[in-house]
């Protein structure tokens, strides 16, 4: 197969597929063949040979490497999609929320839509959400995106907040989504301006 990238390359994306420590592929051919293999094993048999095309095509590593990143967050659990409550009537809370967290997929939905009523009606009052635990490994490649939404919503820039791309395709940038929303929406409470939610990222 014909790749922009060298053995060291590949072997560093196969590292990324992989719990245990790999040794090294001596030539491309290998590297490559090793690299498809564990990535079928992620990914499912039937997608891999596209995706291991479109990543070992790719002009550079550090494309390689998002289309990697892309590929497996495709995969990932999704969470349980909740009805979400009507904005025009937040439903009263009866006791004070727990700080915010990304959701484990076996949540309670009564008292997440409580908790989730919660937050939207101090974020109408101008109270800036907290920011979603992602103290978990699983979110850890999200962190830098959160520390900027964090920033922007300390300094009450819901321009900025609203130009940060999200994909909500997994439960880390669905939490980063939600508190985003949120957080645009106390600003701009604070400010007297009518919200506009940012459907989709």
């Amino acid at each position: 197969m014909f790749t922009n990238l060298s053995a060291v390359q590949i072997n560093r994306l196969a590292q990324r597929l992989s719990e245990a420590p790999l040794g090294r592929s001596a030539s491309v051919a290998a590297a490559a063949e090793r690299f498809e293999r564990l990535l079928a094993a992620k990914i499912g048999a039937d997608r891999a040979p596209k995706a291991v095309k479109a990543i070992l095509t790719a002009p550079g590593f550090e494309t390689a490497e998002g289309r990697l990143v892309a590929e497996i967050d495709t995969c990932e659990p999704q969470a349980p999609v909740e009805p979400v409550p009507p904005r025009f009537a937040p439903e009263p809370a009866q006791e004070p929320a727990p700080i915010a967290e990304a959701e484990p997929a076996a949540a309670s939905s009564a008292p997440r839509r409580r908790r989730d009523a919660d937050l939207e009606a101090k974020a109408r009052e101008g109270e800036l959400p907290p920011p979603p635990d992602f103290s978990a490994a699983t979110h850890a490649r999200f962190r830098a995106k959160l520390a900027a939404l964090v920033e922007m919503a300390g300094k009450a820039d819901a321009t900025g907040l609203r130009a940060i791309p999200i994909n909500p395709v997994s439960s880390s940038p669905k939490a980063l989504a939600r508190y985003r929303d949120l957080a645009v929406l106390a600003i701009e409470a604070r400010e007297g301006a009518p919200f506009v939610t940012s459907v989709g990222g």
